[in-house]
């Protein structure tokens, strides 16, 4: 029998990643929308020049992502209000971010098995939920699969020359930048990648090349980081309201505690637990974590926690191999300006796993060295195996994660069903005020936002005007603006008239 050859090898891989990809996150198919799921199809099936650059008395939302509603008016061009497509292309999308991924770490010189077990883990990996799940997220996807193309294509034009994968690369970035703000992060994760490619020709091309092709990627870099104050500028005439402090903070506990949200989400399931022990417990749980800002000795165990985290990650880059370790930095010093960010969410978890999966790809591979005494034959069995555990193991967190996103798209049809029969029997041309939606049920988003434009997209027949207004909004209203107005109350999963 005749051995795989390197060809063959990388393409089992590659069918390897797709399948393991797809099959973790395949339960999240047949849920239906949520949240703000709704308000960006709306955006997108009412798509104007007005929304892509809105001024500040016109927008919406606090948001500068352009080309986000392109790309939700095409996917309601092709899947309609159908959730299937949105899910199928969300898996698929970060599917191939996982394939990106490992050609990115396979042009780094990285050990093939290295590469394949950084890219299962990150495919895999259980932090993913919100960025795969909520239909939403597909800005976070999107944005990192243009990013890693524009990786992959910077690389191709620093071993080719050839400046059309320049151009490429650098047209890659400026969309990846307009579909989300994480692309920001782009430039110095080219820097660290084009170092390591420049210290790697030194070693391969003689005569001084390397120090040829360093300053030919020094220059191609400028571009790169002359994009940032373009976009900046962009963002700043549209959202002028919109300051520095509002999504960042210097703030020295901001910084800790992000960075302990970061470390904990890369590397335990919390959502499990919040499930386990109940919601009202783990809103007890996340109330004592908010409050960290104002109290200092949890900000000092966090800050001893992540020492000894320190402290472990230092352990290991001392025997971790030297492209694992640049690599492991490259996004790592990357993630940087996600720490300064005001707020959190699991969709911000989706660059640390960039520097996280090959990181804990090469402790896996150092264990199961160890176990298997050297034995190459037994050891990548060993490593095979453990990737399929590990696919496993994600498979049924994240099973166990999408049943609660299953109950909350549920929730939304019958919230939806249940409002248009309460306003059937009202005159046409009414407006009409529903109270107490339910936000979240487990951390899975229902109506925190979004329901005036689910209404809107399902019940387009409608001649009444809907609004929404929270309990504390309802309790100072006049009685003249009650007059106006059919209030309905959200109780025991049905809606309630209040006043008559």
């Amino acid at each position: 029998m005749t051995r795989p050859t390197n060809t063959d090898m990388y393409s089992i891989n590659r069918i390897l990643i797709i399948c393991a990809g797809v099959f973790v996150f395949s339960p999240c198919l047949f849920a239906f929308f949520v949240s703000d799921d709704f308000f960006w199809i709306s955006k997108g099936a009412n798509l104007s020049l007005g929304d892509l650059f809105p001024m500040a008395s016109t927008a919406t939302y606090n948001m500068f992502r352009p080309l986000v509603i392109v790309l939700f008016s095409a996917f309601h061009r092709v899947f309609g209000l159908s959730p299937f497509g949105y899910h199928l292309t969300s898996i698929l999308v970060h599917a191939l971010n996982g394939l990106l991924f490992y050609s990115i770490l396979s042009r780094l010189s990285l050990k093939r098995d290295v590469a394949l077990a950084a890219a299962v883990i990150f495919v895999t990996h259980f932090a993913h939920e919100e960025s795969v799940f909520w239909i939403s997220s597909i800005c976070v996807l999107g944005c990192w699969f243009f990013s890693l193309s524009s990786i992959l294509a910077f690389l191709a034009w620093i071993e080719d020359g050839r400046i059309r994968f320049y151009f490429l690369s650098l047209c890659l970035g400026a969309i990846a930048l307009f579909l989300r703000e994480d692309a920001l992060t782009l430039p110095p994760i080219l820097c660290f990648i084009a170092w390591l490619q420049n210290h790697q020709s030194k070693h391969e091309v003689s005569n001084g090349m390397g120090a040829k092709i360093s300053l030919r990627v020094a220059t191609g870099l400028v571009p790169f980081f002359l994009t940032l104050p373009g976009y900046l500028y962009l963002r700043s005439v549209s959202l002028p309201h919109l300051q520095f402090g509002a999504l960042f903070s210097l703030n020295p506990i901001n910084v800790v505690r992000n960075s302990a949200y970061f470390l904990v989400n890369l590397t335990f399931p919390t959502r499990i637990v919040f499930d386990a022990i109940g919601y009202r417990h783990s809103t007890i749980i996340n109330s004592a974590v908010n409050s960290i800002d104002s109290n200092l000795v949890l900000a000092l165990a966090t800050f001893v926690v992540m020492a000894i985290s320190a402290w472990i990650l230092f352990t290991w880059a001392k025997r971790a191999s030297k492209s694992s370790r640049v690599l492991a930095i490259t996004f790592l010093v990357a993630l940087l300006p996600l720490v300064f960010f005001k707020g959190y969410g699991l969709r911000f978890t989706y660059l640390p796993l960039l520097g996280f999966s090959p990181a804990a790809a090469s402790v896996l591979l150092w264990f199961v060295k160890k176990v298997t005494s050297g034995d190459l034959r037994v050891e990548k069995r060993y490593v095979y195996v453990s990737l399929i555990l590990i696919t496993l193991f994600n498979f049924l967190v994240l099973f166990e994660r999408h049943l609660w996103w299953s109950k909350a798209g549920d929730a939304c049809e019958d919230i939806l069903a249940s409002a248009e029969s309460a306003m059937s029997s009202l005159p046409v041309g009414s407006t009409v005020c529903f109270t107490d939606l339910p936000s979240r049920v487990h951390g899975a988003y229902i109506f925190k936002t979004g329901f005036v434009e689910a209404m809107n997209l399902f019940y387009p027949s409608r001649e009444r005007e809907i609004r929404t207004i929270d309990s504390e909004s309802l309790s100072s209203l006049s009685e003249a603006d009650l007059e106006d107005c059919f209030f309905f109350k959200y109780e025991n999963q049905e809606f309630r008239p209040l006043n008559w």
